[in-house]
C-alpha cells in the first residue's frame, strides 16, 4: 500500500482556503509580489502572492522566490500544531532557500502560513484552563525620575517594607511589572525601573546598552542612587540573565534573587536576524511574542504581551536581543551566595527545562518553580501564580513585610 503524500492536492487546497480566511492575511500580503514553495521529500506546494491575492500554482517553474523545506515528519508536526514557524526555524526543522532577507523582512507571512496549515489540518486548539483572574490589591503605584550616569531614568514604586527591584525583559519596560507592583505592594516596597532607552527613560547619547555587563552596571547605579540595602532583585528573560550576573558580581549585595525565564547560558541570534530588527522589528516581535505565550494565557493578557513588546524602538530591539544572545556566565554561578529562585513557564520553548536545570545545578542555594501552561512573560501572562511563587519564596527565607 502506498502512503499518501503530505502535499496532496486536498491539503494544498485546504491550506489556500485557510490562508484566505485568516483576518490578517490579505492585509499582510497586500503589497507583496512573490512566490512561495513549501517542499518535503515527497512533494511540494506552490503559491503565488500578488496584491493580497493567494493563488495555487501548478507548475513550479511559474514562480520564483522562496522555498521552505522540511522533512515530512516535521511538516506533520506543523500540521498537528506541535511547532510553529519560530520553533521550527530555531530548532533547524526547516531550511530556507532563495531570498532569505525577504523572509526575515516579511516574517509574518510565514508565521501566518504555518498557523493556517495547522488550522487546515484541524490541529487541536483547546486552551486552558486559563490562569486565574487578577484582582489588584496593595498600594498605589507612583512614578519618579532620577538621574543615573547623567541621564534621566524613570522608575515606579508601590508599597513599603523589604525592597524588591524589578528588571524588565528585552524590548519591554516597567509596564510588564504593573501586576507585580499591584500584587506584592501590600507587603513589600516594589520598584520597577525602565532601562536606558526603554519606556520613559532617556536614551544614552551613545545609544542603548548592548551587553548584560553594561545592564548590570546600570542597575548597580540605580540601587546606589535609591540607597537600597540588599534588595531582592527580580528579572525576566534578558534581565533574568542580568540578575544572575548581578548576584555573581556582588555576592553579598542581595537578600534574594529571582530569575524568571533566565539562564546562565543563552545561545544567540545570528547577525542578519539582529540587523533585520532595524527594518521590521515590530512585525517580527509581534509574531515571536505569540509563539512564546503559554496556552493558559487569557487572550487579553496575550494581547498585552504583544502591545507592550512592540513599543520598543528598533535600535533597542537589536541591542537587547544582541545582549541576550551569546550570554554565558556558567563559570561564574559558583560565586553566587544569595538564595536564587528560577521561575520557568512550561510553555516557554526559548528557555528550556534543560537550561534552567543546568543553571540551578551551578548555583549552591537555588530552586526551580514551574508555572504550568505559562510562557516567556509570566508576570504578564500569569501574575497571580507568579506573585504567589515570589511571595512563598521570600517568606521561606524569612523576608516578610511588617
Amino acid at each position: 500500500m502506498s502512503r499518501s503524500l503530505f502535499w496532496a492536492d486536498q491539503r494544498i487546497i485546504a491550506l489556500a482556503a485557510a490562508l484566505r480566511a485568516l483576518p490578517d492575511w490579505a492585509e499582510t500580503t497586500r503589497y507583496i509580489e512573490a512566490g512561495i514553495r513549501f517542499h518535503c521529500d515527497d512533494g511540494a506546494a506552490h503559491f503565488k502572492l500578488s496584491g493580497g491575492e493567494t493563488k495555487i500554482v501548478l507548475a513550479a517553474d511559474e514562480i520564483a522566490g522562496v522555498t521552505v523545506t522540511a522533512s515530512t515528519a516535521d511538516w506533520e508536526r506543523v500540521a498537528s500544531g506541535q511547532i510553529d514557524w519560530f520553533q521550527a526555524a530555531t530548532s533547524g526543522a526547516i531550511s530556507v532557500m532563495g531570498d532569505t532577507v525577504f523572509v526575515l523582512r516579511n516574517v509574518k507571512i510565514f508565521w501566518l502560513a504555518f498557523k493556517a496549515l495547522a488550522m487546515s489540518a484541524n490541529a487541536p486548539t483547546a486552551q486552558g484552563p486559563y490562569s486565574p483572574p487578577f484582582f489588584k490589591r496593595g498600594e498605589p503605584t507612583i512614578g519618579h525620575y532620577i538621574e543615573v550616569a547623567g541621564g534621566d531614568v524613570y522608575y515606579e514604586e508601590a508599597g513599603s517594607g523589604p525592597a524588591i527591584l524589578c528588571l524588565h525583559a528585552a524590548c519591554q519596560d516597567t509596564l510588564m511589572y504593573r501586576h507585580v507592583l499591584a500584587g506584592l505592594s501590600d507587603e513589600f516596597r516594589v520598584i520597577a525601573v525602565d532601562a536606558p532607552g526603554h519606556g520613559k527613560s532617556q536614551m544614552p547619547q551613545a545609544g542603548p546598552l548592548r551587553d548584560i555587563a553594561a545592564l548590570a552596571v546600570f542597575h548597580e547605579q540605580v540601587i546606589d542612587r535609591l540607597a537600597l540595602d540588599r534588595p531582592v532583585i527580580v528579572g525576566c528573560s534578558m534581565a533574568g540573565n542580568a540578575v544572575l550576573a548581578l548576584a555573581a558580581r556582588l555576592p553579598a549585595g542581595y537578600a534574594a534573587v529571582i530569575s524568571a525565564e533566565g539562564a546562565d547560558f543563552t545561545p544567540g541570534l545570528d547577525r542578519l536576524t539582529l540587523d533585520m530588527m532595524l527594518l521590521n522589528g515590530q512585525q517580527r516581535l509581534e509574531c515571536y511574542a505569540q509563539s512564546l505565550t503559554g496556552k493558559r494565557t487569557p487572550p487579553g493578557r496575550a494581547a498585552d504581551v504583544i502591545r507592550q513588546i512592540r513599543r520598543a524602538l528598533p535600535e533597542v530591539m537589536q541591542a537587547d536581543l544582541g545582549a541576550y544572545s551569546g550570554f554565558d556566565m556558567r563559570d561564574d554561578m559558583a560565586d553566587i551566595t544569595a538564595s536564587v529562585l528560577l521561575i520557568r513557564g512550561t510553555d516557554d520553548w526559548l528557555v528550556s527545562d534543560e537550561q534552567v536545570t543546568a543553571t540551578a545545578s551551578r548555583i549552591a542555594n537555588s530552586r526551580v518553580a514551574l508555572l504550568e501552561g505559562t510562557g516567556h512573560y509570566p508576570m504578564i501572562e500569569n501574575p497571580v501564580e507568579f506573585n504567589d511563587a515570589v511571595r512563598r519564596f521570600l517568606h521561606n527565607l524569612g523576608i516578610k513585610g511588617g
